[in-house]
């Protein structure tokens, strides 16, 4: 079809098994989904024209962009006047090099052409199980769809694509209930994966046997899963060895929701090497790999509608895949569900409801910012279930797709960027109280150029401002950042900027700045109660007839947990271990206070200290629920004194992070205690506590003042310390090399200037 020329839209459904011919596809009704509550909030499906480009004019209704171009849209009745809704989409390039799109609809699948992004033409749609669930992804010529509406696997054969034929030529229903929520494909080792659906966790497929319909060669069955990235590992100690990254938990996802990694190398045996419970969870929804395989991007679709918090993108690291750590969350600020997240590059591409696509740089992982959107949810930004669900950013291209709910497939570009930037040694959030230099890329956007001498860190102090503070060419396309002296415990921001030739400044972050404090380093000494490193059980008044506290591996009730949070641990305290067989309220804490208090624990020395540690408590159960409370106590002379910190009474039925500033109460000496005292002083109340994981954090400033800088020794940095140091110049390493880079030369020289006077 020449480009610009509308042609016939046409829609099929080819179904062939051998000769037999056509075959009716039977069309089954959804079974109800752990999410049922975006069927309850569904919007109605938007009705518009179709908008393209290519044709002129504008769209039917105006979308907010940031370094976005919409090319086409494509609302949900251009697939298929019967669809109610959209929910996941996908892409294929052809063997032609030509782009398609999948977007799922509530009844079926449907298909367009996206070569010329800004002529995006329907080419058909494939009817399937009622749902308001449906997913897709491709291996070799074939799609792979599947619903919560029943059905198994649908087989889409793609090879005449290029033609306008796509065939349903099979469907694969074994593997029990034939619901499925998600679907992922190893295309490196050729399994397919079944995610979900009922209370299943993964059903595998073996595509390499028989890609029109594949065998069911192996099943992981222990917790639900609801998403999953598997990938084959090409390098390092799993070299070979094929990797699952789920998104899963117990109760359909919702109980100790997290990050499991499984290998599922051998299919009949797999192994679960690693798992993590992160804080602040509510639902594990979906993630994926950043492309060094270090760090995983979780996407939980619950904590900002019934947490209440912003946009968030949970980041673990998983460069021991045994042990990952979760290293914290970065937002936008928006208050939109999260939703699905692909990585290409060192970009994060978002489908966030209400928000729409929304992508962060994720150059410096923890503290990624948002450099692109297009917001498919005129209107709103809140929380909420509808708007964006998915995207796919992997088209050769550059095109990138988003499937919304209502309004259907949208195409869109990406505006050429001024600069990209990178920072091989990562963002600090820890700069030392004498500075220090940081290493940055800047790398030209296609037809940029950059001003030379406009490399630039822009820091902001407490109190002083912002300063720029240019940045040291080294290198191609590498500069030195350089960081001055500071005080110690002081909070600052920095970003950094640069200049092109036509007056565009790029800047990294592009909203907001890196964080960081300044500090000689951090300290996190954390208890995890495997051992009794020193606490003591019972206090002088004590009267609690059972419940007494005990170190043990918690064996489950509806009030006591059923495992310590200490990821690879099993011991904690709770108040009195459980027996199989008995009821909820059997060795619950009875007929007054049982009281466990900490060893000792040092703060001294450290600046903003505290203490940190994970605590159960339930007291809404029983003949007499909520009329119990736990006090929290602490002394910083070994338990001579105590002062109350807080008095819990909360029952969340879930292990729950406290911190507690100690200057807010005591001052920080090395002498402090914490204490617990879990207390059942009514009628009846069903009383269970627990801790675990305790820490001691803060800042360590060192020794004091510290000036490197004066090489002489003379308490100033003057002349003769330059002198010294020029001296010095191009050695490796040593007493002038202040950043410790192994070489001395203009980082360290700008260090040295930077402290010129009397030392503090």
């Amino acid at each position: 079809m020449p480009s610009g020329t509308r042609g016939p839209r046409t829609s099929f459904l080819v179904v062939t098994f051998g000769t037999c011919g056509l075959v009716t596809l039977a069309v089954s009704t959804a079974i109800a989904h752990e999410d049922d509550w975006k069927l309850k909030l569904l919007e109605p499906a938007v009705l518009a024209e179709p908008y393209r480009a290519i044709e002129g004019g504008v769209a039917g209704e105006t979308f907010e962009a940031q370094n976005t171009l919409l090319q086409s849209w494509l609302p949900l009745a251009e697939f298929s006047t019967g669809a109610t809704s959209g929910n996941d989409c996908w892409g294929y390039v052809s063997a032609s090099g030509r782009e398609y799109a999948f977007i799922g609809l509530s009844n079926g699948t449907g298909i367009a052409e996206v070569t010329n992004p800004a002529d995006a033409q329907v080419i058909g749609f494939i009817p399937g199980p009622t749902s308001l669930w449906r997913d897709m992804k491709v291996f070799g010529t074939k799609c792979y769809v599947v619903t919560e509406g029943g059905g198994g696997i649908q087989v889409l054969e793609l090879a005449q694509i290029d033609s306008g034929v796509v065939t349903l030529v099979g469907t694969q229903t074994a593997g029990g209930t034939g619901n499925t929520h998600n679907v992922a494909i190893d295309v490196a080792s050729g399994f397919l994966y079944r995610c979900g659906g009922a209370s299943n966790g993964l059903r595998i497929y073996d595509l390499n046997a028989n890609p029109t319909n594949p065998p069911l060669v192996g099943t992981w069955p222990d917790r639900y899963v609801h998403d999953a990235q598997i990938v084959t590992f090409t390098s390092g100690p799993y070299a070979g060895r094929q990797i699952a990254f789920c998104c899963s938990g117990f109760n359909g996802g919702s109980v100790q929701t997290g990050l499991d990694i499984l290998d599922v190398t051998n299919k009949s045996a797999i192994v679960q090497l690693g798992r993590l419970l992160y804080p602040t969870s509510a639902y594990s929804h979906q993630g994926w790999l950043s492309e060094d395989r270090k760090t995983f991007f979780l996407l939980d679709e619950q904590d900002e509608i019934n947490l209440g918090f912003p946009t968030r993108v949970h980041v673990i690291d998983v460069s021991d895949l045994v042990v990952p750590v979760y290293r914290g969350t970065f937002t936008n600020g928006n208050a939109a569900t999260t939703h699905n997240g692909y990585v290409l590059g060192n970009r994060l591409f978002t489908a966030n409801y209400r928000s729409g696509l929304r992508v962060f740089d994720i150059s410096a992982p923890t503290q990624a910012s948002e450099i692109a959107s297009f917001d498919t949810y005129p209107g709103s930004d809140a929380s909420g279930y509808n708007g964006a669900w998915s995207c796919y950013p992997y088209f050769p291209s550059g095109t990138v797709i988003v499937s919304d709910m209502q309004r259907g497939l949208f195409v869109v570009d990406m505006v050429p960027q001024v600069a990209s930037w990178e920072f091989p040694q990562g963002t600090p959030s820890e700069i030392d109280p004498s500075g220090r230099s940081l290493e940055v890329g800047v790398v030209a956007g296609e037809g940029f150029e950059l001003l030379p001498g406009t490399a630039r860190m822009l820091l902001t102090r407490q109190g002083q401002g912002t300063t720029a503070i240019p940045m040291s060419p080294s290198g191609k396309d590498l500069y030195v950042a350089t960081f001055p002296a500071m005080e110690c415990g002081e909070s600052i921001f920095y970003r950094f900027a640069i200049d092109s030739a036509d007056g565009q400044t790029s800047t990294s972050p592009q909203q907001g700045a890196f964080s960081a404090i300044v500090a000689a380093g951090v300290v996190d000494e954390i208890d995890p109660l495997e051992t009794n490193t020193g606490w003591v059980i019972g206090a002088p008044g004590d009267t609690a007839t059972g419940g007494i506290w005990e170190r043990v591996a918690p064996i489950g009730t509806t009030a006591q947990p059923s495992e310590d949070h200490t990821l690879l641990g099993t011991q904690c305290f709770i108040t009195g271990q459980h027996v199989q067989g008995q009821g909820a309220g059997f060795n619950d804490v009875d007929g007054g206070a049982t009281t466990l208090t900490s060893p000792l624990l040092s703060a001294a020395g450290l600046f903003e200290a505290r203490i940190r540690c994970f605590v159960w408590y339930s007291n809404n159960a029983g003949a007499a629920p909520n009329e119990d409370s736990m006090p929290v106590l602490l002394s910083n002379d070994g338990g001579a004194t105590w002062v109350t910190i807080e008095v819990v009474n909360q029952s969340p039925g879930a292990w729950t992070e406290k911190v507690y500033r100690i200057a807010d109460f005591l001052e920080p000496t090395d002498q402090m205690r914490l204490r617990l005292v879990a207390r059942d002083l009514g009628a009846g109340s069903l009383v269970e506590a627990g801790i675990d994981d305790i820490s001691i954090e803060g800042i360590d400033c060192g020794d004091g003042p510290n000036c490197p800088e004066d090489l002489d020794g003379d308490g100033f940095v003057s002349g003769s310390d330059l002198s010294q140091f020029l001296g010095l110049w191009g050695t490796k390493g040593g007493a002038a090399d202040f950043n410790e880079s192994g070489q001395v030369d203009g980082a360290d020289l700008s260090l040295l200037l930077n402290r010129w006077g009397a030392c503090p």
